[in-house]
């Protein structure tokens, strides 16, 4: 009988010192804790996709199809790019099909002509000549400047924050617009073309349009985002150009706060706006939307004003 109960009492104390020992034992290193060691505060590092950090895009995205249909659906035709860097590892596209660009063809003709820069064909702080015969009417303030010299810089800059068209107009002159086109082309932009010049109404008449698509326009930002566009100084360039955008009607009104680099559009029957918004409670987003027979400019900035917040802070 005693030897039972020792027995017993011996095998409740292994018992006990086992659940001890497994109690204290060290805990292992997680993946992320051995593979990713803390960053001081001091780091900034751009985000990245990795295999492990990205949602399946389907998942993430999910309701978007249905928000799209909720907000967009005053009767206009509506293309969108939505692109969460870091998050997703894919965008998502409604409706791909090619568009008039209106003034968002800028965007293209600006990393064209960094890319020559990039190459030390031309500098940004060479002049250029202004002649009265580049002027003319539309968006932008350099037809009211005097004729005469004017650096690179400043016509680019122009061309991006005021949409100028005597700027466009006066670089497209500068490079060619077969050397444009030939640009588009290399880098895969395959719905975007240039055939004419800013207000060429007899262009327009003669049915040679300007195209581009929500599908390109999100690519380019992207690349201008992650710096894989030109070249990590030229991209910053043109980013900062996108930051000093002056058309703030639709995107900023919008999100009030939130730095956002972009590009607007406008022409009879179309209002596009598009370009990576910094801060959103998703992390950053790249957001283009463009429009085609739209049912007013009013109401189609105030649609495309409320599908921003939604991709925001969705």
């Amino acid at each position: 009988m005693k030897s039972k109960i020792l027995l017993k009492i011996f095998a409740a104390m292994i018992f006990a010192g086992g659940i001890f020992a497994f109690n204290f034992l060290p805990t292992p290193e997680t993946p992320a804790e051995k593979n990713n060691p803390p960053q001081s505060q001091s780091e900034k590092i751009l985000p990245t996709v990795t295999q492990n950090s990205v949602q399946a895009a389907e998942i993430f995205y999910n309701g978007t199809d249905e928000a799209i249909q909720s907000i967009l659906n005053d009767g206009s035709e509506y293309a969108v790019y939505l692109h969460y860097p870091g998050k997703t590892s894919a965008p998502f596209i409604y409706n791909a099909r090619q568009m008039r660009s209106a003034s968002m063809i800028k965007v293209f003709i600006l990393a064209t002509v960094m890319e020559i820069v990039k190459d030390g064909n031309l500098s940004l702080d060479q002049n250029i000549t202004l002649h009265d015969y580049d002027k003319v009417g539309g968006a932008g303030v350099l037809a009211g400047y005097a004729s005469g010299p004017i650096s690179l810089r400043t016509v680019l800059k122009l061309m991006i924050t005021e949409s100028d068209n005597t700027a466009t107009n006066m670089v497209i002159d500068l490079v060619g617009m077969q050397t444009i086109n030939d640009y588009i082309r290399e880098k895969g932009y395959n719905d975007t073309i240039l055939q004419r010049k800013m207000m060429d109404t007899d262009a327009i008449y003669a049915g040679r349009e300007n195209y581009t698509s929500a599908r390109d326009l999100g690519e380019i930002f992207l690349k201008i985002y992650n710096r894989q566009c030109v070249s990590p100084e030229c991209d910053d360039v043109m980013l900062n150009f996108l930051l000093e955008q002056h058309d703030t009607e639709c995107f900023n009104t919008a999100l009030p706060g939130l730095q956002i680099a972009h590009k607007t559009g406008a022409l009879a029957g179309t209002f596009d706006d598009g370009g990576i918004i910094y801060g959103g409670s998703q992390g950053d987003v790249i957001l283009v939307i463009m429009t085609e027979n739209y049912t007013g400019e009013k109401t189609v900035i105030g649609r495309m004003k409320e599908f921003a917040r939604y991709a925001v802070y969705r």
